[in-house]
């Protein structure tokens, strides 16, 4: 194996400990999704945090997405904003037309829109500490050395063992064993590691998934 290959294993390795000694250490230092807390806080930077120690505290000179690249990506950029949001409309436009669910009393647009402004803006914040690890500094370092489903598939193993440490709580809302429950959510994770790190190389920009995500 060449010394350069071994390197890039080596500080994918660093890493992925990295970021999970600091998301191991959340549960420790007090808070949960919950009652979020001081080690809940460190759990959510911890990707960014792993990441800026990686490029710049070691200098690992991997290309972070920092620039919008904007020009001849703005379908790409319009696609990542859209996506989600137009999946939910759809499958709510046909449960309601089904008459599987219906609003309640009450409900307007104006209302639901104040209620979801102030979590769009924490999502959106959150979603940059969570990009700039998985995708501007992981996903091109793993695609030194491959940028096929194995390298996807590493990728996506790293990220999901993130969640590790408040999966239970995080998916408190199931009452589905981890048995099961885990290795779908590994596999989702995966899969989404090529959506969103596919936008991310082709644009050459971290933003796009911040967007999508």
């Amino acid at each position: 194996m060449p010394v350069d290959r071994k390197q890039i294993l080596v500080r994918i390795l660093l890493f992925a400990l990295l970021v999970n000694g600091f998301a191991w250490l959340g549960p420790l230092l007090g808070g949960s999704p919950a009652e979020p807390g001081p080690g809940f806080l460190l759990w959510g930077i911890a990707p960014i945090l792993a990441a800026l120690i990686m490029r710049y505290g070691l200098r690992d000179k991997v290309d972070m997405g920092w620039r919008l690249h904007l020009r001849g990506n703005v379908g790409l950029y319009l696609l990542s904003l859209l996506v989600h949001p137009l999946i939910i409309a759809g499958v709510t436009a046909i449960v309601l037309a089904t008459g599987l669910i219906a609003f309640a009393d009450g409900f307007t647009v104006a209302a639901f829109v104040c209620a979801m402004a102030p979590l769009a803006v924490i999502y959106f914040v959150f979603s940059i500490f969570e990009e700039v690890g998985w995708r501007g500094y992981l996903t091109p370092s793993v695609f030194r050395i491959n940028d096929r489903l194995p390298g996807y598939a590493i990728i996506g193993v790293i990220w999901a063992s993130w969640h590790f440490p408040y999966l239970r709580e995080l998916w408190a809302h199931t009452d589905e064993g981890l048995l099961t429950l885990l290795p779908r959510f590994v596999l989702g994770a995966i899969v989404f590691s090529v959506l969103y790190g596919e936008i991310r190389m082709r644009t050459r920009s971290v933003w796009p998934a911040v967007l999508m995500h």
